[in-house]
């Protein structure tokens, strides 16, 4: 059996998060759903964000390891359209609600910080709700110029991402040779 063709996470994807500055807007979708609503925005080109990671999990007795990917905010898609076409949308019949996106900078600084972080290939935990501290910027690695909050847990160091839009935060480990300068 054939395996299927990845979704790519961004469409179109030669063009930045920032080329769409101003017309971005968040889905909420039924669960389960995001691969056939992320279809069907790719069917009739539209302009989206889809951020999935590599989630890892031991199953069975032997404990062996699956790696699937899974959508970073579940049950949440980026899309850019104008607002008059939105009515395209609703031909899915996945549709909860369209969310307007207020501060469009501060949502595209915040989603590209999280695509900087999926492409370096770091494992990704998401955690619910937003982590309150100092802010400060990485200076060395593959996530310089990315803005976050440092949280110590146990014996690592980690950066914590929020997304304000969706209520969540992304954590990622940092190395002992990561650069970090306060904001």
């Amino acid at each position: 059996m054939p395996l299927k063709e990845p979704i790519p996470s961004r469409f179109p994807e030669d063009r930045t998060l920032d080329d769409d500055l101003g017309c971005w807007w968040v889905l909420h979708i039924k669960p389960n759903c995001e691969k056939k609503v992320v279809s069907y925005l790719l069917h009739r080109k539209i302009s989206y964000y889809y951020p999935t990671y590599r989630k890892k999990q031991s199953v069975g007795y032997f404990r062996t390891i699956r790696v699937t990917d899974v959508p970073l905010f579940r049950g949440y898609l980026c899309f850019a359209l104008d607002k008059e076409d939105h009515k395209l949308l609703y031909d899915t019949g996945k549709l909860v609600r369209i969310i307007q996106v207020d501060d469009q900078d501060r949502f595209v600084r915040e989603l590209s910080a999280i695509a900087k972080a999926i492409g370096s290939g770091t494992d990704l935990i998401v955690e619910p709700g937003l982590v309150p501290g100092k802010r400060v910027i990485i200076t060395s690695g593959p996530l310089e110029g990315t803005e976050g909050v440092v949280v110590s847990r146990r014996h690592d160091r980690q950066l914590a991402l929020s997304v304000k839009m969706f209520n969540q935060t992304v954590l990622l480990r940092l190395d002992q040779g990561t650069g970090v300068q306060p904001l």
